[in-house]
């Protein structure tokens, strides 16, 4: 009686879990994303979340500002998601209300302040 009791709990929380992975990849309509996502690579991965023409601008910046530079960023929302990704990508460079560097986000467009 005991060992029918567990194994009726476990078809449950096996249909439960199930029920659970239909909705979210069907009724979300989430197969697209995961599928784009498991035919990318790493860093096509990290474009396709991060969306590819910021993701591409943020690849510029790190390239073009050096490691011991500031930046600071315009264009968008403070607090956004863009924002803090833009921060995330571009460490160990630090943002600063004093920057060497100006990233509008906006205009996907990196300029350096003038006089450094």
């Amino acid at each position: 009686m005991k060992y029918r009791i567990l194994k009726i709990i476990f078809l449950i929380w096996v249909a439960l879990w199930v029920a659970f992975l239909i909705r979210e990849l069907f009724v979300k309509n989430s197969v697209s994303d995961y599928a784009a996502l498991l035919s990318r690579p790493l860093e096509g991965k990290h474009s396709y979340v991060t969306g590819d023409r910021l993701y591409d601008f943020i690849i510029l910046c790190k390239k073009d500002i050096p490691e011991g530079a500031t930046y600071k960023i315009v264009g968008v929302e403070a607090g956004s998601i863009e924002q803090r990704r833009i921060t995330y990508y571009l460490y160990p460079r630090l943002e600063s209300q004093d920057p060497d560097f100006i990233v509008d986000a906006s205009k996907y467009e990196l300029k350096k302040v003038k006089g450094q």
